[in-house]
């Protein structure tokens, strides 16, 4: 499979680089690319990303890993005096939201029924019920934009192509556990299909097994 991956990364203990071993190691060609918003303003970053496709003449995988939008993303950016950093707010919308949606678009012209559209976000994007880490709004709730991002591609693209959404939680921390968590999320790539799509699909320790969310229904 022709296969694009947005943030490789260059670290095998990490999803991106992990994921693009063993892609290749599969006999999968892989296009990789990576781009900084403090390099590049995003006109320069479309280009270049039409560039890296160009000679592809399918995709069959887009698999969208960058993050970013950490602001606000500590205690004090909520107390008064705070001086709001607006440019801080538009880097997170840009990695999280209009650039994966430029470079979906820009893939749908190589795409049809059978290719694929996935992002990365977070379990903490949707569950805003939660206790913990609520400080960091910048990056959960810019996460969040991109999921309604993915529910309106897998519905109104005109290829047919199935956009679905990862939300795993992938504990660093612990080697053996990380990469069951990888090992499952890189299965569940190469084997998506028409049923995820419009889905956010969940993978968690230690079953390490994915399931589909399924609150936030209107009853």
């Amino acid at each position: 499979m022709n296969i694009v991956i947005v943030g490789p990364g260059n670290d095998p203990k990490r999803f991106g680089t992990n994921f693009v071993n063993k892609a290749e190691n599969a006999g999968h060609s892989i296009t990789k690319f990576s781009y900084r918003l403090d390099n590049d303003d995003p006109d320069t970053i479309e280009n270049n990303f039409k560039l890296a496709i160009e000679n592809l003449d399918h995709i069959d995988i887009l698999l969208y890993n960058s993050i970013g939008g950490f602001y606000p993303g500590d205690f004090n950016h909520y107390h008064s005096g705070h001086s709001v950093k607006y440019k801080e707010w538009q880097q997170g919308i840009l990695v999280n939201a209009a650039i994966p949606h430029m470079m979906t678009l820009a893939c749908l012209e190589k795409m049809d029924s059978t290719s694929r559209v996935i992002f990365l976000t977070s379990s903490a994007s949707y569950l805003i019920n939660r206790e913990d880490y609520l400080h960091l709004a910048g990056y959960f709730g810019t996460k969040n934009v991109m999921n309604h991002l993915m529910r309106a591609l897998s519905t109104y693209n005109d290829k047919g192509v199935t956009v679905c959404t990862l939300a795993p939680h992938i504990p660093y921390e612990d080697e053996v556990m990380a990469e069951k968590i990888m090992s499952k999320l890189y299965e569940t790539v190469i084997n998506s299909s028409s049923k995820d799509n419009g889905k956010i699909i969940q993978c968690y320790p230690p079953e390490a097994e994915t399931f589909y969310h399924e609150g936030g229904v209107n009853p």
